[in-house]
């Protein structure tokens, strides 16, 4: 009796992007992502405004170079860069091929028209001071407006060749660029910078495209059928809800994904239940280190000694125990988290580790013995969450065991917030920072004078300068470790814990990214599910063929 024929192979399934999905993907009509935000703003894209956006944010375009999971710098739509041998004049070659998604071609006069918009004064950019600590020529002078904009040093010397010239060496350039997202110069002259906001005059050069933007509700993005570019997705369509409770969102299983920080009660459900424990990621993300900050040239706080009393009078170890919780959080005496190129951490715990007695004597000697004549105050947050407030809470009770020092908690709107960050009047507030290039030249770059804060140190400036550019690498780690001493031994502000970001991922998400990183952490790295930005995460993620296990809501 003749063999049996053996059966058939299944058929390769192909998506729209021409990827050929992993034996175990889930059917085409499963590849999607749905997605938490929890704050709305007024543009979807980055290149508009990243303090207030909207829709989750969005990247319409894909920057010079970007990240992969083991923060090294790669390839975005930049094939190749170059330097001159100074470090002060870079030049970018942007991937012949990469189109908008209306056919016209991806240029460098729009990363150009991009910078320019960045820089304009009528913007009022609320990511300005990031570009500006690159030291582009010009930027200080077209930003103020005392030059118009085609003097900025950014230059396309042809349509695929961008240049920028600085005003003093930088390595970091490239990865300075992860965030440098573009604009379609074409579309924006048409239509305004908002253009992204409306899906009649959206376009895009990655492979998504905005279909739909209902505020408070959802942005849902399809695939963009004219995508060329090198990077190519097994998702086909995402979505953006809006929801302030994220936390219940994933579990009622109306998103895929989610990170933290969770609220304390929401961490303690996730440590106590064995089901989602197995579907936690833990990463530093974007090595968070959250910190109080003051009106550093008005009294109280123009007085050092005041200063170091409050970096002295807070246990951040207790606000951990009891609060932020060691398995999201641990707590910070400087600006760099452990693990992060340079870092100096618990050696700058002889500035800003826990002394009660010392703290007291140093408000004494100020002139505000057990805290008399101390004017009350009031810590400003932005729009945080529930964990964060905890922490402000705990810290001003910290402030008055210790201190004798009133202080209530006002939880402003992201928005007025921001605006007082930016005008330089909140007198006392918390905030935080993530980097945006892998360098210590970045954070340190936040207390640069006349920057972020106004704390505006002589010395640390003319370090931070001559550091920012050193191409010695032994000698500028070296510089890096003297310039974190100062900024925490001078409290440039009070650092209070550094962020571990938990995150839950149904056992349907499925890819490489999922895989340890170099450093050992297994979870979604930064820069998360943004598709502008990195170059693995969001194009390695598909849905696996076990998504009928769960209970996974319809697109």
């Amino acid at each position: 009796m003749p063999a049996a024929p053996a059966p058939a192979a299944p058929s390769a399934v192909t998506n729209v992007f021409g990827v050929e999905l992993p034996g175990d993907a889930a059917p085409i009509d499963q590849q999607y992502l749905r997605k938490n935000y929890r704050a709305e703003g007024e543009a979807l894209e980055f290149a508009v405004s990243v303090y207030n956006s909207a829709g989750g944010s969005y990247q319409s375009g894909m920057s010079l170079a970007m990240l992969d999971t083991d923060l090294k710098t790669a390839p975005g739509a930049a094939d190749s860069w170059e330097s001159s041998s100074d470090l002060k004049t870079w030049t970018f070659n942007i991937n012949p091929d990469l189109a908008w998604s209306d056919g016209t071609p991806v240029t460098a006069d729009d990363y150009v028209y991009t910078w320019q918009y960045y820089a304009d004064p009528e913007h009022a950019y609320d990511f300005a001071w990031y570009f500006g600590s690159l030291d582009v020529v010009n930027w200080g002078d077209v930003n103020s407006g005392d030059k118009p904009l085609t003097a900025l040093g950014v230059e396309a010397i042809d349509s695929k060749t961008l240049v920028f010239k600085l005003d003093a060496p930088a390595p970091y350039t490239p990865g300075f660029m992860m965030y440098g997202s573009p604009l379609a110069k074409h579309q924006a002259e048409e239509f305004g910078p908002y253009y992204n906001n409306d899906p009649a005059t959206a376009i895009s050069s990655t492979p998504w495209i905005l279909e739909e933007w209902i505020p408070n509700q959802h942005a849902v993005f399809v695939p963009n059928m004219n995508y060329n570019g090198q990077l190519k997705p097994y998702i086909e369509k995402m979505r953006h809800v809006f929801g302030e409770r994220r936390f219940d969102q994933y579990l009622a299983g109306e998103i895929d994904t989610v990170s933290g920080p969770f609220s304390p009660a929401d961490q303690e459900k996730l440590m106590n239940d064995e089901e989602l424990l197995a579907q936690r990621g833990v990463s530093p993300g974007d090595f968070r280190t959250h910190y109080l900050f003051f009106d550093f040239q008005s009294e109280p706080f123009n007085d050092v000694r005041v200063r170091q009393a409050f970096a002295k009078g807070i246990d951040r170890e207790a606000v951990i125990d009891f609060v932020v919780g060691d398995s999201a959080g641990v707590p910070s005496y400087g600006i760099l988290m452990a693990g992060f190129p340079d870092a100096v951490t618990d050696d700058l715990k002889k500035y800003q580790g826990f002394d009660a007695d010392a703290a007291q004597k140093l408000l004494a000697d100020a002139g505000f013995a057990n805290g008399d004549g101390f004017p009350k105050l009031e810590l400003a947050l932005r729009q945080e969450t529930p964990l964060r407030q905890a922490v402000a809470d705990a810290v001003a009770s910290e402030l008055k065991k210790n201190l004798n020092i009133d202080v209530t908690i006002n939880n402003m709107d992201r928005k007025t917030y921001m605006a007082g960050l930016n005008e330089q009047s909140l007198q006392f507030a918390m905030v935080s920072y993530g980097f945006d290039y892998v360098d210590a030249s970045n954070f340190l770059s936040v207390f640069k004078t006349d920057g972020r804060h106004n704390w505006n140190d002589a010395e640390f400036e003319a370090l931070r300068t001559k550091a920012a550019g050193n191409a010695n690498a032994s000698e500028r780690a070296t510089q890096m470790v003297e310039l974190q001493e100062i900024l925490s031994e001078r409290v440039g502000s009070v650092f209070l814990w550094g962020e571990l970001q938990n995150q839950m991922h149904k056992p349907y998400m499925k890819g490489t990214w999922r895989n340890k990183n170099a450093a050992g952490w297994e979870g979604l790295q930064f820069p998360n599910w943004n598709a502008g930005f990195g170059v693995q995460n969001i194009y390695t993620l598909y849905i696996g063929d076990n998504v009928g296990d769960s209970n996974r809501s319809p697109f």
